[in-house]
């Protein structure tokens, strides 16, 4: 199980890219309409959220070479693009970073008026959702009945929207007081998702949710490290729900703003409790791929 860790950073860090993209996009194409003159503020707050978004898939793009035996034949993932799912996860993962990156280059020197950088966000972000189906179908085999389920699509799909808005008003520092900003409807969005994220994995993990899948009978006993792996996902989930809450209920209102006004004062503006909320909840996101990986046994396992 912890030899998967490259499929689990990969799955992590892509989901998370996806996740962060769609959300700083809404505001972009509902805000700010065609001819709209940007603030250098929310320039600034694109370039950088953008950035860590083309990171953070050119990331899990590198290490998803570790997994494979001959990481210099990787190109020939592409060969099939028809009847793979691999192909097509490759395809579109490929496919969504170079988008990311014009749409970059586009802010970056300025081109943010015409619908050209409307039309390039939108293919960025349906390539990223093609990611995220690609990536999901590829583990959805007949074969293996843990994994050929509703439970595989959600859970990635749930990773994506959990931690792409908790790392999107973390990094652009959005005050959660400020009831006027979009970038506190952020943080109740990722509320309700670590929320739903916990009721999801109580109800539907396999073998330990309440309706998820049950293997049938096996001399062979459950190991104990995914029933730690289980109740410590839950664990980590809550902490950081619980954190965000109070961080929401502290945090001192601030000026009533939309997209542009929002200052960009990186984490230090979102604070310490947002902080260590987002980090609970990115290590139970881990901790929950890690269990996923480990549903199915290896040979030798």
């Amino acid at each position: 199980m912890l030899k998967e860790w490259p499929l689990v950073a990969f799955t992590i860090a892509g989901q998370m890219a996806v996740g962060v993209f769609c959300f700083l996009l809404f505001p972009l194409l509902l805000l700010l309409s065609p001819g709209t003159s940007w603030s250098e503020t929310a320039r600034h707050t694109v370039l950088i959220v953008w950035g860590g978004t083309f990171g953070f898939i050119a990331i899990a793009a590198a290490l998803s070479l570790f997994h494979l035996h001959h990481p210099f034949r990787a190109h020939h993932t592409l060969a099939n693009l028809r009847s793979s799912w691999l192909s097509r996860e490759i395809f579109f993962e490929l496919a969504f970073m170079a988008l990311v990156a014009l749409a970059f280059v586009l802010v970056w020197t300025g081109h943010t008026r015409g619908l050209f950088l409307r039309a390039v966000m939108s293919a960025s972000a349906l390539a990223g959702i093609m990611f995220l189906v690609s990536m999901s179908k590829l583990y959805m085999l007949k074969s293996l009945p843990p994994w050929n389920s509703a439970y595989t699509g959600i859970s990635f799909f749930m990773s994506a929207a959990t931690l792409g808005a908790m790392a999107t008003a973390w990094v652009t520092g959005s005050p959660p007081g400020n009831p006027g900003s979009y970038f506190s409807a952020l943080w109740t969005a990722a509320l309700f998702f670590v929320a739903s994220d916990i009721l999801f994995a109580v109800l539907l993990t396999p073998q330990y949710g309440a309706a998820g899948f049950r293997p049938g009978p096996s001399l062979r006993p459950p190991p104990r490290a995914l029933r730690r792996l289980y109740f410590g996902r839950l664990a980590l989930l809550a902490g950081g729900l619980i954190l965000a809450v109070l961080g929401m209920v502290q945090a001192v209102p601030g000026s009533a703003g939309g997209f542009g006004s929002t200052p960009m004062a990186a984490a230090g503006q979102a604070g310490p409790i947002m902080t260590i909320a987002f980090v609970l909840v990115l290590l139970g996101e881990i901790a929950g791929r890690f269990l996923f990986y480990g549903l199915v046994p290896r040979p030798g396992d």
